[in-house]
């Protein structure tokens, strides 16, 4: 229950930095920005991730469950969302819509990509 509410969290934080900055972001006029954006997201997915299976002691299968709910309210509330995009995201132009849906499929894979065994000794490990 706890990596669902943790989802939800990194999902509303994630929304309000869009919501008030993401003309920072998401300008599809600053290429430069919109690549960063994608870029520095994955050391935060990292971050936002694999402390806390750690702190929790996950074995691999055990963390691809974890990484599932943690991407799952985000998936679900972001599906209702970028249906009333220009209404959420007031700052940012409607036509920037494509590339935040991007970024969000974006970071949701990296999100379940951390759930994923890294190195050949972990699995042999959790035998």
């Amino acid at each position: 229950m706890h990596f669902l509410i943790w989802g939800f969290l990194v999902w509303l934080g994630a929304t309000l930095i869009f919501r008030f900055f993401g003309h920072f972001f998401f300008n599809p006029e600053n290429a430069l920005l919109l690549l960063l954006s994608y870029l520095l997201v994955v050391p935060l997915i990292f971050l936002l991730t694999y402390p806390l299976y750690k702190l929790k002691g996950l074995k691999k299968d055990e963390r691809l469950k974890a990484a599932i709910f943690i991407a799952l309210p985000g998936m679900f509330i972001d599906t209702i969302v970028l249906v009333i995009f220009p209404e959420v995201f007031t700052n940012l132009p409607v036509e920037s819509d494509r590339y935040f849906g991007s970024w969000l499929l974006w970071a949701y894979s990296l999100i379940l990509i951390t759930g994923l065994p890294l190195k050949k000794r972990e699995r042999n490990d959790d035998k």
